[in-house]
């Protein structure tokens, strides 16, 4: 399994949830296991939200992003795109427990595309 950094907003009970409906960005490695946990700079915007948590993940090394539906806007997914991050699809909220355990499992598929349906509009 190749190492990747996968991006994850979590919110007060370490379930993964969209953007904008967390307060914890956690930046996981997946070959070390090891994660940091910042505050998810999406709280105190009024617009732009995914956007900004989008490019913090980055600036922190993350090239996938852990996806339930309506994670991302029509502006921010086309910018992930833009940017060639990958996403972790997932059918909804599911804890980051579960998340690491299905990843190392290997039930976590990494896909370079989101169903549209999945994408909010902006």
């Amino acid at each position: 399994m190749r190492s990747m950094i996968i991006a994850l907003v979590l919110d007060h009970d370490e379930n993964i949830v969209p953007i904008i409906d967390g307060t914890i960005v956690r930046i996981y490695d997946t070959e070390s296991g090891k994660y940091q946990d910042y505050p998810n700079p999406a709280l105190h915007l009024k617009e732009g939200r995914r956007g900004a948590v989008l490019r913090f993940a980055q600036e922190k090394g993350a090239a996938v992003f852990a996806s339930p539906p309506k994670t991302f806007c029509e502006l921010s997914y086309a910018k992930a795109q833009e940017n060639h991050i990958q996403f972790c699809q997932l059918d909804g909220p599911i804890t980051f427990t579960t998340f690491q355990e299905l990843f190392n499992n290997g039930k976590i598929l990494i896909k370079d595309h989101l169903p549209a349906q999945e994408i909010v509009p902006s």
